[in-house]
């Protein structure tokens, strides 16, 4: 066989640019648009401190994230998954609806948004999967874990599949009575709404310090009033709790002496943390004016549906 001539050597000043430049003249290839809309949206994330860029751009170097996955997350991040806008451009359709469900086409409705049956159970098991995991990351403080009164996460065997246990003081899905005020109708609280997780903790010492401030038992933004933070205030250690008998049982607690934490995780367009975060403050106000304690705090943890984690949002 004939040898074939050797590659020619060209000359780069740079790996960067000049890279770039040479694969775009011979190849097409590496000319991204760095001033496209979806470029900017990512940009001004990490700029004014919203998201963090490494651990949202980690699932690049991930082993646990599949090829496949990276290429769909690459595609919502830069706008070119395939969805029906996409379709109509290359005339291979003339509706921008969805084939599945009558709702609009586009890529967060792709990933968060479709009412198809089976999507739309996807979709679900996605959030609780999510839920468990916070869950267990809760657990594993060892000074939260035993303060669980309820969880709306899934099914009895899909928490049994992901290894975790439904603690005693959790085993209903509805907000406990004891935590609403005297002959408050069954009605209203089984018609409620349900927050993932449900924590009742004693009183903060920033609590009582506002308490005895105010001149009385109130909540620490008026009572009846919703206070939203990004974290959850320090409990006593484990042991210190487990050496009084009395707050082995939460209800034992006099009423106005505890804390009452609501968690809501929800995922959210990468780039619009704003929405999901408005619809779940609107999703459990009337709860947080209803239930009684020293505080009332809504915790929202936000996800984004391509990888996007949240400093305020998210990791704290």
């Amino acid at each position: 066989m004939a040898h074939s001539p050797p590659p020619k050597i060209w000359y780069l000043p740079n790996y960067r640019d000049a890279l770039r430049a040479h694969m775009l003249f011979l190849h097409k290839l590496g000319n991204a648009k760095t001033e496209s809309n979806y470029h900017a949206y990512y940009q001004t994330l990490i700029k004014d401190g919203t998201a963090n860029g490494a651990i949202s751009n980690a699932y690049l170097t991930s082993s646990d994230v599949p090829f496949k996955t990276k290429c769909i997350i690459r595609k919502y991040r830069t706008g070119t998954l395939y969805n029906q806008k996409h379709a109509i451009l290359f005339k291979l359709s003339t509706s921008q609806t969805c084939p599945l469900c009558p709702q609009l086409d586009i890529a967060l409705h792709i990933l968060s948004g479709c009412q198809h049956t089976q999507i739309r159970n996807m979709i679900t098991e996605r959030h609780n999967i999510a839920c468990r995991m916070i869950l267990k990351a809760i657990r594993k403080t060892g000074s939260l874990g035993s303060c669980i009164v309820s969880m709306d996460i899934g099914s009895n065997e899909r928490m049994t599949m992901q290894n975790l246990q439904i603690p005693k003081t959790a085993e209903s899905r509805i907000v406990p009575k004891w935590l609403f005020p005297p002959r408050f109708p069954d009605k209203d609280r089984f018609t409620s709404s349900r927050p993932d997780i449900v924590l009742v903790t004693p009183t903060s010492a920033e609590t009582r310090k506002q308490q005895i401030t105010a001149g009385g038992w109130v909540l620490r933004s008026g009572r009846g009033q919703l206070r939203e933070t990004g974290s959850t205030p320090a409990a006593p250690p484990a042991t210190s709790r487990a050496t009084n008998p009395r707050q082995h049982q939460r209800k034992d607690l006099s009423k106005p002496r505890h804390d009452i934490h609501l968690v809501e995780i929800k995922y959210c367009e990468d780039t619009g943390p704003q929405n999901q975060l408005n619809a779940a403050k609107e999703q459990h106000k009337v709860l947080c004016n209803i239930l009684r304690g020293a505080s009332v705090t809504l915790h929202i943890i936000l996800l984004g549906v391509g990888g996007t984690f949240y400093n305020t949002h998210t990791l704290e």
